[in-house]
């Protein structure tokens, strides 16, 4: 059996397109590498994804219709940032996750983002 996922990242300037992404499901928490980043998403009513490379780790929870509050982590500085995230819109299913999402860092609007991912086997 091949295993896939395919990612996708936009924002009002560009399109991330990761496919064919070897991953690791156990207990509700999907794993999986993109180039030096290292993922963890936790899927349960909500969402909550951790990135994490040489430089930070964002850890971002999104509830459909609500704003929350993650952080971002910058190693070298050794410093913490207030990272809000509206959720417009929240789907979780089986298959895929899509996450639409307004990005505040400590409360200056970043952009809109959209987040896809598809789980194929």
């Amino acid at each position: 059996m091949i295993i896939i996922l395919n990612l996708y990242i936009t924002n009002s300037e560009n399109n991330n397109i990761y496919k064919d992404i070897s991953y690791n499901i156990k207990n509700n928490k999907l794993t999986f590498n993109i180039e030096n980043d290292k993922y963890i998403v936790e899927r349960d009513n909500n969402i909550n994804i951790k990135k994490e490379n040489n430089e930070s780790i964002l850890d971002f929870i999104y509830i459909n219709n609500k704003k929350t509050t993650g952080t971002y982590y910058i190693k070298d500085m050794n410093f913490y940032m207030d990272a809000k995230v509206k959720t417009k819109e929240l789907i979780n299913e089986d298959k895929l996750i899509v996450i639409k999402y307004e990005l505040y860092l400590q409360d200056e609007f970043i952009d809109n983002f959209e987040l896809k991912i598809e789980i194929k086997e």
